[in-house]
């Protein structure tokens, strides 16, 4: 296979557009895990969380299916930004990508838990079969599986950031301080979500302010992304990598 085979598919700056499309999707997750859900959710208070669902159920459907459409985005992301750091080492961007589907394969595998606590409460032979107080105690349990399974899925997210953070980093047509950025961002997921299963004590929320490390990458991705080209494998090959031997011809 020569390298003319190799070069399919979209363009550095097609794939900087697949990447902000994917990103956009993602845009209503922000009013629904700041506003919708702790407005639905009651903490310690499982009849009154069934009770706001009820009554704000448009809202409640509305949160599930953005969260769904954002967990879309993520694969249309990973896909985007595979291609847009593939020059710089297609393995490890390959596991990149496999890392971010694999976050968006948790998040849907969580929102489901919501599905069933939709399930729960609109149909009423539930409310026959389990008594309000029981029914009251499942939409908690599915709500809780939600929260917890969405938060380890954030894990799996702070690492896919390291990764893209280093590819970032060593790209050479991507600036060097947006790959620290997303490094930074990821290392804060990670500690913000895993830190609590082995210090349930430590007060983590300050690192709040490293999770807008892909807000940053977006506003370049939509401010420069389309004029990235096709970097020159002297570009992208780390120091000490190019072939230093004589030619043969130049031996003759």
């Amino acid at each position: 296979m020569n390298s003319r085979e190799i070069v399919h598919g979209p363009t550095l700056g097609q794939a900087a557009l697949i990447t902000v499309v994917g990103y956009l999707l993602g845009f209503g997750v922000p009013f629904v895990s700041f506003y919708v859900l702790p407005k639905l959710f009651v903490v310690n208070s499982a009849a009154q969380t069934s009770q706001n669902i009820l009554a704000n159920q448009g809202l409640f459907v509305a949160a599930i299916f953005a969260m769904l459409l954002n967990f879309i985005g993520d694969v249309l992301a990973a896909w985007g930004l595979y291609v847009l750091l593939r020059p710089v080492n297609s393995s490890i961007s390959m596991l990149a990508a496999w890392f971010r589907v694999v976050y968006a394969t948790i998040g849907i595998a969580a929102l489901l838990n919501l599905v069933t606590a939709y399930g729960l409460l609109t149909r009423p032979n539930y409310l026959t079969v389990f008594g309000r107080g029981q029914l009251d105690a499942q939409v908690q349990l599915a709500v809780d599986s939600f929260n917890f399974q969405f938060a380890f899925g954030l894990i799996v997210f702070g690492v896919y950031l390291l990764i893209l953070g280093w590819l970032v980093v060593k790209s050479g047509y991507i600036p060097t301080w947006l790959g620290v950025v997303l490094v930074v961002d990821g290392a804060g997921w990670i500690l913000t979500e895993a830190v609590p299963y082995l210090l349930p004590q430590a007060n983590l929320g300050f690192l709040i302010v490293t999770s807008f490390g892909e807000l940053v990458l977006l506003a370049w991705l939509i401010g420069w992304g389309r004029r990235l080209k096709e970097p020159t494998p002297e570009a992208t090959a780390p120091p000490g990598s190019r072939d230093t031997m004589p030619r043969l011809a130049e031996l003759r």
